[in-house]
This record gives C-alpha cells, sequence and structure tokens, in this order.
C-alpha cells in the first residue's frame, strides 16, 4: 500500500483511503528468474492492478510455437520480459481509448 492521494500511473484515480499499491512492470519473479534487476515499481490503483495481472495472464505465455520446428517451445527470460513489457503497453493504451471514450459519451 502507498500514501493517502497517490495517483494511479494507470487511470488517474486519486486515493484518500491509500488504496494505491506498488506494482512492478515485471513481475519480481520473473526478473529473479532472469538475473535481471527489479523492474520499474509504480502506482496503480486496485482495479487496474487486478485488470493489468488478468490482462498478463492472458498477454503473456512462456512458450512460443517455432515454425522452423513446427513445435512449441520454452520462451527465453529476454523474450519473457519483452512479452511483459509489450503487454504493459498495450493495457496502458487500451486504458487511455477507454477512458477517451467514456469522455466522449459523457
Amino acid at each position: 500500500m502507498k500514501d493517502r492521494g497517490e495517483a494511479c500511473a494507470v487511470c488517474g484515480y486519486v486515493s484518500n483511503l491509500g488504496v494505491v499499491v506498488q506494482h512492478h512492470l515485471i513481475p519480481k519473479g520473473v526478473t529473479r528468474e532472469a538475473g535481471m534487476p527489479e523492474s520499474a515499481a509504480m502506482n496503480l490503483c486496485c482495479n487496474c492492478h487486478y485488470e493489468l495481472n488478468s490482462w498478463y495472464e492472458v498477454k503473456v505465455s512462456d512458450v512460443a510455437y517455432d515454425p522452423k520446428i513446427r513445435r512449441f517451445r520454452g520462451k527465453s527470460w529476454d523474450e519473457v520480459v519483452k512479452d511483459y513489457e509489450s503487454a504493459f503497453n498495450s493495457f496502458k493504451k487500451y486504458k487511455h481509448e477507454q477512458r477517451r471514450v467514456v469522455s466522449k459519451r459523457g
């Protein structure tokens, strides 16, 4: 948990109840296994935190289809890290587009 009044890095929500949490762009377990330093952390509201973790479950995989060998293979840690970065960027873009559509309706 973070201090009261911190804003969500994705939607901008400001919590006066202290429910904005620190979230690492790439999960700590992945950076640890990849032998990398921890990724940047950002403040996320509980809703964006939950949605982003669900987004990661759909968008990030540790296997890839290799057409050369016509089989699935395990991804390298670099590939997994790039998947997390790409998934976060697409999530942030999706949330910004969603906010824009809602604000046009109002």
